[in-house]
């Protein structure tokens, strides 16, 4: 009895370490860090209202989880969601005997020196990405004997797709590359159930988040303003500018969007997506749709016209061209875009005092709030380490190839082609910001880990049990 205390109390103590490490940085501000779209998830959770530009459910997330409280509990439950699948690694990839002990290891060791302790200690979705994937993965590899384990990574794979619309495109490329993986090794018809698993999964997700659209009364769609986000990045890197440069002289010219040939040679006056996107002065808010509404009116409105606007750039072979280019320089830049985006301060404090009052204090006497939190030595620490970690999982997989496992090797191939799809998907949509890379890229020091324990794994447990026999 009383060993089972202990025990209780150690993996009690490890169980709170790594807690507390994967949110280290929102402790060091002395309240969770908050990004420009913490707002969205803050208030739209209470208010109800579906966000234009996101689904709800991360909103809905936060509120619950907090309590309508304190948004301490939204960080520690995203750094405990990490933990859990930490130990499962541990338990059913690595083979620990002591799983808990491996994870909370691992936990620390990323804390430490990666940017892990960024996106868990964040009120905003981007820790979700990672868990997408690496639940995924574990989807696979466990048994049907661990259903408890199974059940709830069904509910955490679902939830983590839904909580961001990039993990959709993300998720699905992975789980297809997977399928073509087994194919290839002759494992298809082995792992078919699994596969359909997760496939089934995937539909829920994307069940839910047009459900949730259509309870709203906004339609079952998976999201309001898709082409106002793609049309943007045309318009942020150039292309758009060409096309009108070259089509808007042409009186026969008059698409649902001929307002932005006003704007022609003008554009750099937005020059991130950003900009454009909420600048009081962008085309976006022309005429008076805001009257009608608010900001989230004029996208709604101009949605169909931008979609014909993407189209009409994209049956330009020359810009076709110049869009595949930017695609593929867009990719390679993210890819190795690793940093921290530094936090400046967010005026907040309203919907904090709204929905918050016991976090007023926190919120005030945060370091963010009175100035930028910088990450400056943070990310050059992770980079580093990101290169080393490659350079050990090339080497290992030529040197140790025979002792790396099947589902070491799965896991190597959801999280590298995790990385690429995020880059591709996020840097051709969107844009090439640090965060977008910065949320999933310390998997790969993750993996370097996994990978040199599982390769000696038996060597030191050998050597322990040699020394054993001598003392």
């Amino acid at each position: 009895m009383i060993k089972i205390r202990k025990e209780i109390i150690f993996y009690s103590i490890l169980l709170l370490v790594s807690t507390i490490i994967l949110i280290w940085p929102a402790i060091k501000n002395g309240y969770p860090l908050l990004f420009s779209d913490s707002g969205t998830y803050l208030a739209t959770g209470h208010s109800g209202e579906v966000p234009i530009d996101r689904p709800i459910i991360y909103g809905l997330f936060v509120r619950h989880i907090s309590l309508s409280w304190s948004i301490w509990l939204v960080v520690i439950a995203q750094s405990l969601l990490f933990n859990y699948l930490l130990y499962l690694i541990s338990k059913f990839i690595i083979k620990a005997k002591q799983p808990l002990t491996i994870s909370t290891f691992i936990a620390i060791f990323l804390g430490l020196f990666t940017g892990v302790g960024y996106y868990a200690g964040q009120v905003v979705a981007d820790i979700f990405t990672s868990i997408s994937l690496v639940s995924a993965v574990l989807l696979i590899i466990l048994d049907k004997k661990n259903v408890f384990h199974l059940t709830c990574l069904s509910i955490i794979l679902i939830f983590s797709i839904i909580t961001h619309l990039s993990h959709i495109p993300i998720v699905f490329m992975v789980i297809c590359l997977i399928a073509i993986y087994f194919i290839l090794k002759g494992q298809f018809k082995r792992k078919f159930g699994r596969l359909v698993l997760i496939g089934g999964l995937f539909g829920v997700s994307l069940l839910t988040i047009s459900t949730i659209n259509y309870s709203f009364g906004y339609g079952f769609i998976i999201s309001r303003t898709n082409n106002i986000i793609l049309a943007t990045r045309y318009i942020e890197s150039g292309l758009a500018n060409k096309y009108l440069k070259k089509h808007c002289n042409s009186p026969d010219f008059n698409p649902p969007y001929k307002e932005l040939c006003g704007y022609v040679d003008q554009f750099h006056q937005w020059p991130a997506a950003g900009f454009y996107l909420y600048s009081d002065n962008s085309p976006l808010y022309l005429g008076d749709c805001k009257s009608r509404g608010n900001w989230s009116t004029c996208w709604e409105e101009r949605n169909e016209a931008y979609g014909v606007l993407i189209k009409d750039i994209l049956s330009d072979d020359k810009l076709l061209i110049d869009f595949v280019a930017l695609a593929f320089t867009g990719t390679l830049k993210q890819l190795i875009t690793i940093e921290q985006s530094e936090m400046n301060p967010h005026d907040l404090r309203y919907i904090i005092e709204k929905y918050y009052e016991d976090d007023l204090y926190s919120y005030d006497s945060a370091n963010q709030t009175s100035r930028d939190v910088i990450f400056v030595n943070k990310s050059v620490v992770e980079a580093i380490l990101v290169f080393i970690s490659f350079l050990i999982l090339v080497y290992f997989i030529i040197k140790h190839k025979a002792k790396i496992d099947g589902n070491s090797y799965l896991l190597l191939i959801a999280i590298f082609s995790g990385l690429f799809f995020n880059a591709a998907f996020c840097a051709t949509l969107s844009n090439v910001i640090p965060r977008y890379q910065g949320r999933i890229i310390f998997l790969i020091p993750m993996l370097a880990i996994i990978i040199i324990i599982v390769v000696f794994k038996d060597k030191i447990a050998s050597e322990r049990v040699s020394l054993s026999r001598i003392l």
